[in-house]
Parts: structure tokens; C-alpha cells; sequence
């Protein structure tokens, strides 16, 4: 059994998210050149100064043989990466979600409470999961299509107005503002 989880997030808290991210870039860059600066002058890494070639001489000098205490390692000569075409893009079968036939109307008699309506199913599906993820049984959330190609988010069945109005109340408290008391046959 797959399960899929939803992330959702405000334009508020991406706005802080993407703040977040460029001052933490901002202060590694300030570090980075406050060291620069109070490093001093004798620790800078040090710079090789290629040798001005030499005239040629007629016969090359005699080798001299130095002792070494041990042989430094030559850095390997860095080759240029060569472009490569990307792979072209593989297909992949999105997840098939069963959609039901829902009913028209609800199933029971009894008040309801719309949370929300959504153009596609899967949107509809996520919001039922954290309507359930509040508390609510899967069988007292439900996603029933519309006629006009919407898929409605409903809680229920409540014996009266009064119990659907305080969840209605609470699903608004829980961030769902546009929840609403259904009458009976809408």
C-alpha cells in the first residue's frame, strides 16, 4: 500500500524560507571574507611564479643528484570535461488514483460541512487527509464530485446545525477559512 504525504506551504512562509536561505549565503560569504582579511600577509597561500625560460645552451647541464627525504607527488594534469548530451528524459508512470463514483449528494441524512472545492481530484484528496490527520474518521471525510467538474471536500453527517456549526468553527480555527455549514439536499 503506497502512501503519499502533501507538503504545503504559504506564499509567507516561502517568502521567509527563500530569506532564510540567501542570509545564511550572505553571512558564509561576510565570513569567508572577514577571514581573507584577518589572515595575515606570511600565512597566505602561496603562489607559484613560473620561471622565466631560459636561453638555450649549446650542451645541456649535467644532472645533479640531490637526496630527498621523500618524493612529493606531482598534481595529475586536470582534463577538461568533455560536454556529454544528457540522457533523454524517461517516462514515468504517474501513480493511478481510484476515484469512485461519487454520489451527487451526500450519502446521509444529516448536516454536512464543506471544507473546500478543487478543480482536480488529487488536490481534493490531500485536503480530506488532513482533515483526517485533525482527527476525523476516512469515512466521516469524504470527496464527492460536483456538476460543474469540482470535487468537493465534505464532513459529516451531523445530527443538527449547532454540532456542525462548532466544526465547522474548529475546521476555520485549524486554517480551513472557507469551511461552511451545508444544508440538508445541497
Amino acid at each position: 500500500m503506497s502512501r503519499y504525504f502533501e507538503i504545503i506551504i504559504t506564499g509567507r512562509q516561502l517568502a521567509a524560507l527563500v530569506a532564510g536561505v540567501a542570509l545564511l549565503i550572505a553571512v558564509a560569504f561576510g565570513l569567508g571574507v572577514a577571514v581573507r582579511w584577518l589572515q595575515p600577509a606570511a600565512q597566505a597561500p602561496h603562489e607559484t611564479i613560473a620561471a622565466p625560460p631560459a636561453a638555450p645552451a649549446a650542451t645541456p647541464p649535467a644532472p645533479v643528484a640531490v637526496a630527498t627525504a621523500a618524493p612529493t607527488p606531482q598534481p595529475a594534469p586536470t582534463v577538461a570535461p568533455t560536454a556529454t548530451p544528457a540522457p533523454p528524459p524517461v517516462e514515468t508512470e504517474k501513480p493511478k488514483t481510484h476515484v469512485a463514483a461519487p454520489a451527487a449528494a451526500p450519502r446521509a441524512p444529516g448536516r454536512w460541512v464543506q471544507v473546500a472545492a478543487f478543480a482536480k481530484h488529487e488536490q481534493a484528496e490531500g485536503v480530506k487527509n488532513r482533515v483526517v490527520a485533525l482527527g476525523f474518521t476516512p469515512k466521516q471525510a469524504v470527496v464527492e464530485a460536483a456538476g460543474s467538474g469540482k470535487f468537493r471536500v465534505r464532513v459529516g453527517p451531523f445530527p443538527d446545525a449547532e454540532s456542525a456549526g462548532r466544526v465547522a468553527a474548529r475546521l476555520r480555527a485549524e486554517g480551513f477559512r472557507g469551511a461552511f455549514v451545508v444544508r440538508p439536499g445541497e
